[in-house]
This record gives structure tokens, sequence and C-alpha cells, in this order.
């Protein structure tokens, strides 16, 4: 006797299918929120705990906050967003020139306007480890065969000493999306081409712009670090380019031109705006050495006291081996090979110009002096190479693993021990670093609004201090109630690049009480006192305002002298109004 479905009711097939795609979708949805809920874990002690408190430290992370501030403002006000005189007034700064993260605060627009920048600035770090961890789990899944494995490559990337470094202190470096897509988008290019060619090339473009937007230096690195793989590949695969060409070059063009159309305006304002600076911004400064690549620092769960200047480069010995057994036994993978060049030459280029040995440089070149040679390559920070590095090691240990999971027995658990042992020394010091922001309440409780609406206030801290009191950080969070001569902004000067406000005799002094605990002078000579009234004619200073800082008692005598009266105490600041007429 037959059994037949009953009425309505999906064939066995069917049925089958149907579930087959549930697993899917499921499958494919775990791996965000396995990346998010992480990022949760390790920043939650910094996130959405008030108006004041932000995930990384003080100093660098007032100028992103001042970014998030500033797009939403310049385009309620029709301001171009790519230039400001609201910094080193009057002659502002190019934001192209600087890291003003225009493409981000951009998306965080809402978000700025309904809860302010620096809850702006937190959900900007969460987002920023997410997708990075996200997208590196896509590019990584390319190469591997199972879920699990490109979730560990993309959580390798996630949690790198990279990003560990970077989340608390560079939003335009710690916005770290960009490499993995560029990994995504030039395998279906040159190697797989199932796309229609016009839409992987214009998506390219697309998140190029994006990237310029977001921070020239990782575009570049990510340009200049894709070169070794392409190179590797055009080498094993060069019977099959010219049947791969014409794809390739129509998504060239493709991403060209939406390029252009989205990148113009911002690339011509880089190369040929207003305030342009030249030459190196920071030169070979932070570079690896070779002990950085396998002696854990502070940032690792595991290290020791060593602390960490700007970038991280530990890669522990276990996992080295791992990648060199990896390389040796999957030599003919040629994802294997293209990732052991590009981690190779990360590694080789971190070291910078000249090799570094116990804290001096020998006289030992390296192939990064080429870059110093070169425009817009001499501004990049050789440690930030490593960021392919990782991105390389996590397509190394996602191959592996594949092989230790279809493993059985034996193996397979001899395998996992291996990619425990390589990996544990990588995890991170959680949870991630969060910091007290000092904001005056001048600042914030509508007292800075008073302010006159022309001229530009004269703030202090004026030197090193404003690395905890950052005077464009009170600016923002102000509502861009006044402009500043300060602000820790890339101009060009006389003598080279300048960052920071203008050298003048006021600021010379105001420098010396402030870093140098230097007593102000009970008094100021006709000379010097028409000097430093000069200096406040020449930025059009109407107000002084001095907040609270290491040297700011013996600013306020000096300004007492200067303006010939006590200043007002209010909101955590002592004001000077009125500055105009004492200047004349």
């Amino acid at each position: 006797m037959s059994h037949q479905p009953a009425t309505g009711a999906a064939p066995p097939g069917e049925l089958a299918a149907g579930a087959g795609r549930g697993r899917r979708v499921a499958l494919a949805m775990s791996a965000p929120a396995l990346c998010l809920s992480l990022a949760l874990a390790a920043m939650w002690p910094g996130l959405f705990t008030g108006h004041d408190t932000i995930v990384g430290t003080t100093g660098d992370p007032s100028l992103s906050i001042w970014a998030l501030q500033w797009m939403p403002f310049a385009l309620g006000h029709h301001l171009n967003p790519l230039v400001t005189d609201y910094l080193h007034y009057p002659t502002g700064a190019n934001l192209m020139w600087n890291s003003s993260i225009l493409f981000p605060s951009l998306v965080l627009t809402p978000v700025t306007v309904l809860c302010g920048p620096i809850v702006s600035y937190n959900v900007l770090t969460l987002l920023s480890m997410w997708l990075s961890g996200w997208c590196a789990f896509l590019a990584v899944r390319r190469y591997s065969r199972h879920w699990t494995s490109a979730a560990m490559g993309g959580l390798l990337y996630q949690f790198s000493p990279f990003v560990a470094s970077q989340i608390t202190v560079h939003a335009q470096i710690f916005v770290a999306v960009f490499p993995p897509l560029l990994v995504l988008f030039l395998d279906e290019i040159l190697v797989r081409q199932r796309r229609r060619a016009w839409l992987i090339g214009g998506l390219l473009g697309l998140a190029t712009a994006a990237q310029l937007l977001t921070g020239t230096e990782l575009l570049a690195i990510s340009v200049v670090m894709c070169i070794p793989a392409l190179i590797t590949l055009a080498v094993i695969f060069r019977a099959r380019l010219r049947e791969r060409l014409g794809y390739t070059l129509r998504a060239a063009a493709a991403a060209l031109v939406v390029f252009a159309v989205l990148a113009g305006y911002p690339l011509y304002f880089l190369l040929l705006g207003p305030q342009l600076v030249s030459g190196a911004l920071q030169g070979d400064v932070f570079v690896a050495r070779p002990a950085s690549f396998v002696i854990p620092s502070a940032l690792q769960l595991i290290g020791g006291p060593t602390t960490i200047h700007d970038s991280s480069a530990y890669i522990g010995i276990p996992l080295l081996i791992l990648a060199i057994a990896v390389l040796v036994w999957l030599r003919r993978r040629p994802a294997v090979v293209a990732a052991a060049v590009t981690l190779a030459c990360a590694m080789v280029l971190a070291l910078g110009a000249h090799l570094w040995i116990q804290g001096s440089a020998t006289g030992i070149r390296l192939p990064w002096l080429i870059a110093t040679k070169l425009p817009m390559l001499n501004s990049l920070l050789p440690a930030r190479l490593m960021v392919a590095g990782y991105l390389a090691l996590a397509v190394i240990v996602a191959i592996f693993l594949d092989s230790v999971l279809e493993a059985s027995g034996r193996r397979r658990i001899v395998g996992l021990a291996v990619v425990a042992v390589a990996m544990i020394p990588l995890i991170p010091t959680l949870p991630i670093q969060s910091s007290r922001l000092d904001i005056p309440t001048f600042f914030t409780g509508g007292s800075a609004q008073r302010l006159p609406a022309t001229g530009s206030v004269l703030m202090t801290p004026y030197g090193k201090n404003f690395v905890d009191y950052p005077p464009e950080l009170w600016e923002a969070m102000s509502g861009f109630a006044f402009k500043t001569q300060l602000g820790i902004v890339y101009t060009p000067s006389p003598d080279g690049n300048l960052i920071g406000p203008d050298p003048d005799a006021l600021g010379q002094e105001l420098k010396a009480l402030g870093d140098l605990d230097k007593p102000a002078p009970s008094s100021l000579s006709p000379a010097v006192r028409a000097a430093y009234l000069t200096d406040l004619r020449a930025h059009d200073v109407t107000t002084v305002i001095v907040g609270p800082s290491a040297g700011a008692a013996q600013v306020e005598r000096l300004m007492t002298e200067l303006l010939g009266s006590p200043g007002y105490s209010t909101g955590g600041v002592t004001v000077w109004y009125g500055v105009g007429a004492v200047t004349g």
C-alpha cells in the first residue's frame, strides 16, 4: 500500500533542500555573530559608560573624536569637510593630510548627532574590530574548506597584535577592513572571475574611495603589500595570464571610473589642495626590531613589561615555526606560497630603512630605504606594514587547520594542539584599555556658546600636556562654538611640516611654562609684551582660556600680567574675555 504525502505538504527532497539552506544561512550568520560577540566582550568595560569614557588612551583619539563631530557640523553649516580653519586658525589645515576619518564620520553622523562624538567614537572602535574580523573571515574562507578554519583565521586578524596596538590609539588605522576586502576583490578579479567584471570592479573602486576617505596610510600600505602576492601568483600562473587579461582590464577600468567619480575631488585636495604638507611626516620612526617578532610585549596576555609605542610586530616562535612548516609541506598550494611571500616581505619591510639592534640603528641598509625616497610612501610607518603579515598568517593557519580537521585520531589531536600552542601567545591582554577624558564643564555646559563668533580662542595647555588635555577635544565637545590656533594637525611651515600650533614667541613661552615647569615672569619687558601681543593679534585672539594642566598656575600668572587683569574662573577653566581690546 503506497503512502501519498498530505495535501499541501512539501516533497521530502524540498524539505531537505530547505533544511540545507537554513543550515547554510545559520552558518553564514554565525561568523559575524562570533566576531561581534568577542569584540563586545573585549571592549565592554569601556563601551557606553558615559559621555567622558572611551575605548583606548587619551591623546591621539581626541582628533578622531573631533573629526566625528566635524562632519555633521560642516555639513550642517555648508562648510567643506575636507578643510578647516577651526584648528590652526587662521590658516587652517588640509584634513586629507590628517587623521580625519571622513568616511566613518559620515557613516556615523546619525550616532554623533543623537549621542555625541564620544559615544560615536566607541561605536567606531566596536564596528572596526568586528568588521575587520568578519571581512578577514570572508577573505580566508576563499582558501579554506572549513568554516572553523576560516573563523580561526578571522579571529587571528581581528585580535592580532596590530589591531590590539592600534585599537586604543589610531582610528585611521584600526578601521582595518580594507586589506581583507582587497584580497576578496583581487581573488575574484584575477583568479575566479565568476561575477560580472563591471560589478566587481565597481565595488573595488567604491571600497578604495572609502578607504581613501578613511585613512590614506592604510590604503598605501594595502597597495604596497599586495604587490608581492600578485607577483608570486603571476609567476605561478604565468601560462594563464593572457586568458584572464580581458576580464581583469574590464574590472580595472570599472574600478578606476568609480574611484575617479567618488574620490576625484578628495584626491585633488590631497595632491593640489590648500595647506599641503610635503616630505616625510614622521619618517623612519616606528620600526620593528628582529626581537619584536619573537618576544611578546605588554599587549600580549603572556607578555612582559615591554611597551609598544605604535605598532606591534609580535608573531611568536611557535607560529613562525608553524608558518615555515606549512610552507614546506604545502608548497604546491598557490595560496600558501603567496601568503608566505607576503608575510616574509611584511617582516622585512617592517624593520625599516636600517636594521635596529638593542635600541639603536646599525649601518645595515634594508629594502625600506627605497620607500623613504619616494613621495607619499616616505610617510608610512614601517611597523604598520605588518597588518598584511597578520592577514597572510591567517590564511596559512586556516589552510593548515583544514588538514588537521580532515585528519583523524591522533593526528587530529596533535594538529589541534599545534594550532593552540601557536595561537595562544597572540591572545591580547584583555579587556582592552579604556580611559576617562577630562572635559571641563565650561565646554559642555553652554558657557562656550557665549564666546565671540569671530576671531579665535587661545587655549592651554599648549605643549605636550595636550596629550592628556587635548584642546581640539574641548572644541568638539562645545559643538564648535569657537576657533583655535591649536590642534594636533599637520600643516606646512617655512622649516618643513609642523604639527600643532605655530611656534611663535608666546607659544614657546606657554610650552615652557606647561612642559618644563618654568616659573612665570613677575613682569614683562616692553619688548616682550609687544611681541606677545603681536602674536595674539596675528591669530585674532578674542578670548584666552587656561584649562586644567600641570602648568596652569604659571600660565595664569603670565596671562594676568600680559592682559592686565586676572581671569574669570568658571566651569573648570580660567577665562579672559575681551582680549581684542587689549591687543588693539
